[in-house]
């Protein structure tokens, strides 16, 4: 045993130990064997082919809701989704920075766990109680990840230029 508690197992080969790492699975479990090869062929996915908002809904984004925000709003691009930052109520350590996606009544919350990830606003509201700090057009969002090679939060430096705010202004309503 390691002084963590975890059992330490050992790589041999010729009776000889040539790795030794921590592991806190039993190598006798059937959770340390291989998993079995998949008979149904899996999904083939064209280089820098985004995600589906369905298969979003099923990735494990724990702990970074600003990538999951902006990867919402690129998988849903057009279709009126809102990226917004701010703050919610977190019952362990207060008011934590958060992001999240809104379109209407609706809310989706990729940081939440899979299965509780929409809500209607009244209700994210009520729970969260969330400080709103901005709110970003999907497009907008997904321009500042690219631009400062980060999903957020943008400071104001950050921001993108008044000159391609009114260039996207303009060609969203048809006179560019």
């Amino acid at each position: 045993m390691t002084s963590k508690g975890w059992p330490t197992y050992r790589i041999v080969r010729d009776n000889n130990p040539i790795l030794r790492y921590p592991c806190h699975i039993d190598p006798d479990s059937e959770q340390h064997k291989m998993p079995k090869k998949s008979t149904s062929s899996p999904k083939k996915r064209r280089p820098f082919q985004r995600e589906t908002p369905e298969e979003l809904l099923q990735r494990d984004f724990t702990g970074d809701c600003y990538h999951a925000a902006v990867e919402w709003a690129s998988a849903t691009k057009g279709q009126g989704w809102t990226v917004v930052h701010g703050t919610i109520r977190n019952l362990e350590v207060g008011r934590l920075k958060h992001a999240w996606c809104e379109r209407g009544e609706e809310v989706i919350d990729l940081a939440m766990p899979v299965g509780m990830r929409k809500f209607q606003r009244d209700h994210y509201y009520r729970v969260a109680e969330p400080d709103v700090g901005k709110r970003y057009p999907d497009e907008h969002a997904v321009l500042l990840s690219i631009r400062n090679r980060h999903c957020g939060p943008w400071e104001e430096s950050e921001q993108l230029p008044e000159w391609l705010l009114t260039e996207l202004e303009q060609k969203k309503n048809g006179s560019a």
